[in-house]
């Protein structure tokens, strides 16, 4: 029987073989396509790299030159306000001496008068008119000094309270999410509420928003892993036949990813208590040596 069928045999194996002939040159054909894709895709990554390069190189540019441009507007801010005060100075001068060139010219009333005309009324109304200008120059700069330093006290008292609130935030969300499941959303990360603003941020604070950074990268880290995980989980179900996991093994994930956010929540939390305790020391010395200042700066 083999023998009669040995005909037949070879014919199969033959169609078999340009079978698989065809299959593997598709698949060559499907290698080299993906090859070329994954070479085009290299390149465009690079060229993103590259953009992103240049557009970091642009904007580390652009921050020097705008810190160069407020050192500037400061230079030019103190040196006008130099050029005000000598200009000040010059103006009283230059009153004072038409004062005392008016009260120098020979007086032509005669008699009782003229004792009265010697007193030099120029002199004391021009002194009588730049008291009071002092005065009221005087005035203004404490007003406005007191105005300032108001503001800046308010200011930093907003910031404290947003502080405060982004804290109570971030717990809140910590409580939320264990509490509730994975899927629940518990609002967006603190740092999407931090401040920005150049002129309000501390030192203190830029290393709170970098904390509140690398935390948001950690969260985003952990929701990959968890989606991974459930992947996995779900393919895992899937070839043992079982629709889901049992709640043990629910529980026991929850506790391992619940014990890994304590751990990283409560690091960050311990170096963000001393960041506010060295915020706390500098500004009660920078208070004081503002109290100093103002007492005995116009001394």
């Amino acid at each position: 029987q083999l023998l009669v069928n040995q005909d037949r045999i070879k014919v199969e194996l033959e169609k078999l073989k340009e079978t698989y002939d065809s299959q593997q040159q598709k698949l060559e054909e499907k290698v080299i396509a993906m090859g070329k894709e994954l070479q085009e895709a290299k390149g465009a990554i690079g060229d993103t790299q590259h953009k992103l390069a240049e557009q970091s190189a642009v904007l580390l540019t652009s921050q020097s030159q705008l810190q160069e441009v407020e050192a500037e507007n400061s230079r030019l801010q103190l040196q006008l306000k130099q050029l005000n005060q000598e200009y000040r100075s010059r103006l009283a001068q230059y009153i004072k001496d038409v004062a005392d060139y008016m009260d120098s010219k020979p007086s032509s009333v005669a008699g009782p008068s003229k004792a009265t005309a010697d007193r030099a009324p120029m002199k004391r109304f021009v002194d009588s008119m730049l008291k009071d200008i002092r005065a009221s120059y005087k005035s203004r700069e404490e007003q406005l000094a007191t105005a300032a330093r108001g503001y800046k006290k308010r200011m930093k008292n907003l910031v404290k309270k947003h502080e405060n609130l982004l804290i109570a935030y971030g717990l809140q969300r910590e409580q939320i999410r264990s509490l509730g499941s994975s899927a629940m959303d518990c609002g967006p990360a603190e740092l999407h509420f931090s401040i920005t603003d150049p002129e309000l941020l501390t030192n203190t604070t830029r290393e709170l928003n970098r904390l509140r950074e690398d935390k948001a990268k950690l969260e985003m880290q952990l929701h990959e892993l968890q989606k991974v995980l459930a992947g996995v989980l779900a393919f895992c179900s899937r070839e043992t036949g079982r629709q889901q996991l049992d709640a043990g093994g629910w529980a026991e994930l929850r506790k391992q990813l619940r014990e890994f956010t304590h751990t990283t929540q409560e690091d960050l939390e311990q170096e963000r208590s001393w960041l506010l305790t060295r915020a706390v020391v500098a500004e009660e010395q920078v208070s004081e040596l503002q109290e100093y200042i103002d007492k005995h700066l116009a001394r």
